[in-house]
């Protein structure tokens, strides 16, 4: 699965100073940033950093790794070496972190702005437009989840087709403002023909596409899907 963490970048810098303030900087995590071969208005920032051999290892293969473990810390193995892809789309005025919104996302987040002088806020979704993307931009919606109904903190709602269950159309009769999070097969173009699920966390800002075993997307992809939440997020609130 595949998790990307969406900011709005405030004010937008210029590319040449993107490239001459990142690139080769070093502290706990190492920057490398270049123009990305999809798009000249689009900067590439690779970041590197240390995460312990057990952390790394338990995030990938759960208690099942613990003989690897020792096996590596026994050869001197502690820490192993992770990257994240990071883009900055000067056109949506977005970065794009590869990674869930966790520490080491905010730890980035923090840097950059700090090297750049700039403003990075989520890119949040409210209902309305989440309603939106639901009605004009996706072919099935596959998961809806609505906060504080009935006294439940959320409500999840699962399956096929969820946009004609009559459930999820009592759902937002009811309590329209309250949908925050849209699991949708979004209408785009696809480079092998087959769409996949693509989460979208209205709260977060967050994205997570899945398609099997397949874990990287092609950036074509990844590209019509930000730009389609990032032209959404301009609509006016509904509610």
């Amino acid at each position: 699965m595949v998790t990307i963490t969406l900011f709005k970048v405030n004010p937008l810098p210029k590319r040449k100073d993107v490239l001459k303030k990142l690139k080769g900087r070093k502290d706990n995590f190492w920057f490398e940033a270049k123009i990305s071969r999809f798009n000249e208005n689009e900067v590439q920032i690779d970041i590197w950093f240390e995460e312990s051999v057990e952390l790394g290892l338990k995030r990938a293969f759960s208690d099942e790794a613990y003989e690897v473990l020792e096996y590596l810390k026994m050869n001197g193995k502690e820490r192993i070496l992770r990257k994240v892809y990071c883009f900055l789309n000067l056109d949506l005025a977005l970065i794009e972190i590869y990674r869930g919104l966790d520490n080491v996302t905010w730890r980035i987040k923090e840097i950059i702005e700090k090297s750049l002088e700039v403003s990075l806020t989520p890119l949040s979704l409210d209902s309305g437009q989440l309603i939106h993307l639901i009605a004009k931009h996706s072919v099935e919606l596959k998961q809806a989840m609505f906060k504080n109904v009935h006294g439940l903190w959320y409500n999840i709602l699962r399956g096929r087709h969820l946009e004609d269950n009559v459930k999820f159309k009592d759902l937002l009769v009811m309590r329209p403002e309250c949908l925050r999070v849209i699991s949708i097969v979004p209408r785009i173009k696809y480079l092998n023909g087959n769409g996949y699920m693509v989460t979208i966390n209205g709260d977060k800002g967050t994205i997570k596409m899945s398609n099997g075993l397949f874990k990287w997307k092609p950036r074509l992809e990844v590209r019509q899907i930000v730009s389609l939440i990032a032209n959404v997020a301009k609509l006016p609130p509904l509610f």
